[in-house]
């Protein structure tokens, strides 16, 4: 059983907030967490935005405060029977600093504990590029969503939990294996995280499939993942770069593979991932980071190569780096209280595909975690 329990926390992956009480026959919880942040980073040479930095710009650095707190509250509902069969139900309504309310997982399941599980909703799919402690991680000139300079690729496009898109998921528990097929379904804008309108444009809904298998040995010390996603509406987007050229993204796929020790205390997690875009671009992204106690430290390393199309005449693969580390210690003594000190430095040369045009992001984040 404790196996199970370990297989299916790493697949459902989904808000792990406290909760802080729960009805006498156990099958209504609600607690949840507040979150909050505060940022001051560096971006040297002065790209702010999606766009390449002019002749000007080159050198500048901006210096910047920011604050993105928030708190949420988790209402589960679950029935279970004897036999192990369940029915739950789940929302998380995300009030945030800037006064904007929104919704983490909110999703419908039912299935049987040790044997399978079916999902319909919002929420998030097996991880196959797990950070740990990812406290703080500030991208230069680019990031884990695609239109910036560079692209950190990590298999998270039909994973869930983006804008309006929906998602189902089926899955199986046998032995030491977990199985699952994913869904997501929607506006392509919201599947890949960006503002439509911009240089984002779906001519259909896309549909991603996400097939993830994971194996987690009898003691728990080794856990291996690996799957991939596909675009499989044809037609459904569009893509503009810098130079006004379209490039159509549903012919796309992404592959992801991530070892995980275990020792003690000690979590050791090693993944990399690689996307095919077949008329804009090929993306890998790499990363290997540790976990102990209150501790976390990381390292990200992201490189495109764009098609032939999309060179221009100064052209220079985007390549990129990413370090980071955080510490938690608690407040007042409190278990369920804590502060995290975090630091990240990327650097990307190259961004957009343009030579020269480099950047450096350093950051240094304070978060406060109220679990209740």
């Amino acid at each position: 059983m404790k196996k199970t329990l370990l297989a299916i926390a790493v697949i459902t992956a989904s808000s792990s907030a406290v909760a802080g009480w729960t009805s006498e026959d156990g099958r209504l919880s609600i607690g949840g967490d507040a979150e909050i942040n505060f940022d001051a980073f560096s971006n040297k040479n002065g790209v702010t935005g999606a766009s390449i930095p002019t002749r000007d710009d080159r050198g500048n650095t901006s210096t910047q405060l920011n604050d993105d707190s928030r708190i949420l509250m988790d209402v589960t509902w679950r029935d279970t029977r004897e036999d192990g069969s369940y029915i739950q139900a789940t929302a998380q309504p995300l009030f945030k600093a800037n006064g904007n309310v929104e919704m983490d997982d909110a999703f419908f399941a039912f299935g049987r504990e040790d044997s399978w599980d079916f999902q319909i909703g919002r929420f998030e799919a097996m991880d196959l590029f797990p950070l740990g402690k990812d406290i703080a991680m500030f991208y230069a000139a680019g990031g884990d969503e695609m239109g910036g300079g560079v692209y950190y690729y990590m298999a998270k496009e039909g994973r869930g939990r983006r804008g309006d898109a929906g998602q189902a998921r089926i899955a199986g528990h046998a032995g030491n294996w977990t199985t699952e097929i994913s869904t997501v379904y929607g506006n392509t804008a919201d599947v890949l995280g960006v503002e439509e309108g911009g240089n984002i444009k779906s001519k259909h809904n896309s549909f991603m499939v996400r097939p993830a298998v994971n194996y987690l040995s009898d003691s728990g010390t080794v856990s291996i993942s690996f799957g991939g996603e596909y675009e499989a509406n044809s037609d459904s987007v569009l893509i503009k770069n810098d130079q006004g050229k379209e490039f159509d993204l549903s012919d796309r796929y992404g592959l992801s593979a991530t070892a995980t020790l275990t020792f003690g205390d000690l979590v050791w997690h090693n993944s990399a991932a690689y996307q095919d875009a077949k008329e804009l671009h090929k993306a890998q992204t790499f990363n290997s980071n540790i976990e102990y106690n209150a501790f976390g430290l990381g390292a990200s390393y992201a490189k495109n190569k764009y098609t032939d199309r999309n060179k221009g005449e100064n052209y220079a693969a985007p390549k990129s780096y990413l370090v980071y580390t955080s510490y938690t210690v608690p407040v007042l003594n409190f278990h369920n209280a804590e502060v995290t000190f975090a630091l990240s430095h990327s650097k990307t040369e190259n961004a957009y595909g343009t030579k020269g045009n480099d950047e450096k992001t350093t950051a240094f984040r304070t978060r406060f975690n109220y679990y209740f």
